[in-house]
């Protein structure tokens, strides 16, 4: 998953038809079933940019999409927001953070950057599963980084990140897809951390921590360090 999903209906853009309607559609229960469970505002922010009308139209969407039984909804509490799903996460708080990291390099990126994003990520055959992996290329600088993602909601209980991620740098990754060649030298992938809590540790690696609301504010000047 990633903005090729914008790409595929950006040619019914503009059109009131059916077949706008029917692409869109699909899409949105495509980008569900990959990323799980989302908000209405995700979704709009993910799907449906830079209209007007843009949260009438997700709301819509999602309507239409739930009374067809394509997919689930689950409103926890009356102040917060509607969650969509296909089959239910069992972390939800934990997925809605995650996307919301998702939602914040699509919403900033602008012209400048374009981003490749995969969900669930596994790194070296399993070693360590990473909430999410992200390619960025800076179109204007034309190089690319990559990132992985983690999302710790209570690291002072089994945070062990900086561990696992040097284990897998001790390893054998420079042939890996995330690895970045710069002349002679393999680059590591920076990794994200995005945690409310006060956490911090000493590592060489390039480890950037930051709360939701930072990565809301500025997730890619975060990533530039």
């Amino acid at each position: 998953m990633n903005e090729g999903m914008n790409a595929g209906i950006e040619r019914f853009i503009g059109e009131n038809n059916y077949a706008f309607g029917t692409s869109r559609d699909e899409h949105v229960v495509r980008l569900i079933k990959e990323g799980r469970a989302f908000t209405r505002r995700q979704v709009e922010q993910i799907l449906i940019t830079n209209r007007k009308s843009s949260k009438r139209i997700a709301q819509s969407v999602l309507r239409r999409l739930y009374r067809a039984e394509k997919i689930n909804k689950k409103v926890y509490a009356p102040q917060l927001p509607t969650v969509y799903f296909v089959d239910k996460p069992k972390h939800m708080e934990h997925t809605l953070l995650i996307n919301e990291v998702y939602c914040s390099l699509l919403s900033q990126k602008g012209s400048r950057y374009r981003i490749e994003w995969k969900w669930s990520y596994s790194i070296l055959g399993g070693k360590a599963i990473a909430d999410a992996m992200v390619n960025i290329y800076d179109q204007v600088q034309k190089i690319r980084k990559v990132a992985f993602v983690e999302v710790e909601r209570d690291p002072s209980r089994r945070f062990n990140k900086d561990e696992v991620y040097k284990s897998i740098y001790d390893a054998d990754w420079v042939n890996e897809e995330w690895s970045v060649i710069k002349g002679n030298a393999a680059i590591f992938p920076t990794i994200l951390i995005v945690t409310d809590y006060d956490l911090s540790f000493n590592s060489d690696l390039d480890f950037v921590i930051a709360s939701i609301d930072e990565v809301k504010k500025d997730v890619y000047g975060l990533l530039r360090g």
